[in-house]
């Protein structure tokens, strides 16, 4: 039976664009004191311009406002067009007029810095899924993933028996083991596999490590392509992963 995930309002984005609109605000208000237009009150604008490190908060005022808006605020201002049901069937899934069948797609890559999962298909063509916009986003990216993974790992099973190397974005597999920028990482030579989340300010990174002879090596998550796939591989040749 399909499964429906209604749209829901995004609120962080919705205040992150809020707060670049603010420094947008308050960056003209200070371009105007020169010409004794006060667009925010006199004391306030005043004390502001004889501060010392006003310059460097104007200097910074713009680039702030570009990233909360049309970074952290983008969910929102897609919010606006994004249809009010997106439908996950048995074979594909369907978002307003534009339907994905899950046979088609030949790259998934999840952007956890961002929560957006990148669905591209054999014509090319990408559908970008902003986890954020709909009730138990959870829940919906385990259905697409996993739907998406039993179509995939039939010919990434087939490649490697046949010694190719399959890529995986950041990272390659084949028999032997992990391919990591141009290096083998052998499967024997491998202590761990594990996520790490590693918080910078606003944004959180999901890592993969992999621990080999006592090296470790981080991944960004979001450069991984059907990681899913990856790691169920990762599983199959790693039990103890």
């Amino acid at each position: 039976m399909p499964i429906r995930h209604a749209r829901i309002f995004p609120r962080y984005a919705f205040y992150c664009v809020l707060a670049g609109l603010a420094a947008i605000y308050v960056f003209c208000a200070m371009m105007l004191v020169p010409a004794k237009i006060y667009i925010l009150p006199y004391l306030i604008t005043a004390d502001f311009v004889r501060y010392k490190g006003a310059f460097f908060v104007l200097v910074l005022a713009i680039p702030a406002a570009i990233y909360l808006i049309f970074w952290k605020g983008s969910d929102f201002l897609a919010w606006w067009r994004t249809p009010k049901v997106l439908t996950v069937g048995a074979h594909g899934m369907q978002l307003g007029g534009d339907i994905i069948a899950f046979a088609d797609v030949t790259r998934l890559r999840h952007r956890h810095n961002r929560n957006h999962v990148l669905i591209t298909t054999r014509k090319g063509k990408t559908l970008r899924l902003r986890l954020d916009l709909w009730d138990n986003a959870a829940a919906l990216v385990a259905e697409v993933e996993e739907a998406i993974s039993e179509v995939l790992r039939h010919d990434v099973d087939r490649r490697v028996h046949a010694g190719d190397t399959v890529a995986f974005g950041a990272l390659g597999l084949n028999a032997e083991g992990l391919v990591h920028k141009g290096q083998l990482i052998a499967w024997s030579s491998i202590d761990t596999i594990r996520t790490q989340s590693d918080e910078e300010g606003m944004d959180v990174d999901e890592h993969l490590v992999i621990v080999a002879n006592g090296k470790a090596r981080k991944i960004d998550r979001s450069k991984i392509d059907n990681e899913p796939v990856l790691m169920a591989c990762l599983m199959q040749h790693l039990p103890s992963a």
